[in-house]
């Protein structure tokens, strides 16, 4: 199982699985980014290509948007495919990341 990490700018697309394997990849380069990024500024995580994402991926996602939050950024995640969504909403964290309309 792979994951594709690309960076844009401030918009960061992913494609595949984020699990316990590609994880540490997706958290490093999401602390890299949010650490060079000014404070402001909006970091897009496209989610649209995401095949699976488990608790690993989740806890990654929280981390990030803790640490863009403490460094007065927004981190937003976008284009969420339906199975991403329902565990986001199933354990609350639709309620406490940012998610784009």
């Amino acid at each position: 199982m792979s994951l594709t990490i690309t960076v844009n700018g401030s918009r960061v697309e992913l494609s595949g699985v984020v699990d316990l394997e590609t994880t540490p990849s997706l958290r490093a380069e999401l602390v890299d980014l949010i650490n060079t990024a000014g404070a402001g500024t909006l970091l897009r995580l496209d989610l649209g290509e995401v095949t699976l994402l488990d608790s690993s991926g989740l806890s990654a996602l929280i981390a990030a948007h803790r640490l863009a939050s403490a460094r007065e950024l927004r981190l937003q995640l976008a284009a969420i495919p339906r199975h991403v969504q329902r565990t986001l909403s199933i354990t609350g964290l639709d309620e406490v990341l940012h998610i784009a309309a």
